[in-house]
C-alpha cells in the first residue's frame, strides 16, 4: 500500500485550484453589445438593467461563499489551502455574474461584438 502525505495532497488540491481559477478567468477585451435599430442611449439602458440583475447575483453568490467559508474555513486554514479557496470562490462567483449578464443581454436581442 502507498502511504499518502497529506501535505502533498493539500499542495496537488492547491495546485488544481489554482490552474482552474486562472483557466477560468475572463478576457480582458472591451465588449461592446449591439442591437439592430438600438441607439446608445437604449443600450445603455438595458445593460444598466442586466448590470443590476448581475450584480444581485453576485452578492447571492458572495452570501452562500461566506456561508462555506464559515462552514470551511477552518479546514482550509488548517490544510493551508484558505486563500486559493477564497480566489477560487471569487472567480467562481465573478464568472457566473458575466454569465447573468450575457443571458441578460442576450434575451432583450442584443450580440456581443468585440
Amino acid at each position: 500500500m502507498i502511504a499518502r502525505d497529506p501535505r502533498l495532497c493539500a499542495a496537488a488540491g492547491a495546485l488544481l485550484c489554482l490552474l482552474l481559477a486562472v483557466c477560468a478567468a475572463p478576457a480582458t477585451t472591451e465588449v461592446r453589445w449591439v442591437k439592430t435599430g438600438a441607439d446608445d442611449a437604449a443600450v445603455q439602458r438595458e445593460l444598466g438593467d442586466c448590470n443590476a440583475q448581475a450584480n444581485a447575483a453576485l452578492a447571492n453568490e458572495r452570501g452562500i461563499n461566506a456561508d462555506i467559508n464559515a462552514t470551511l474555513g477552518g479546514n482550509w486554514q488548517f490544510s493551508g489551502t484558505s486563500g486559493i479557496e477564497h480566489q477560487a470562490m471569487g472567480a467562481q462567483a465573478a464568472g457566473y455574474a458575466d454569465q447573468v449578464l450575457n443571458s441578460c443581454m442576450r434575451a432583450k436581442g442584443f450580440s456581443k461584438e468585440s
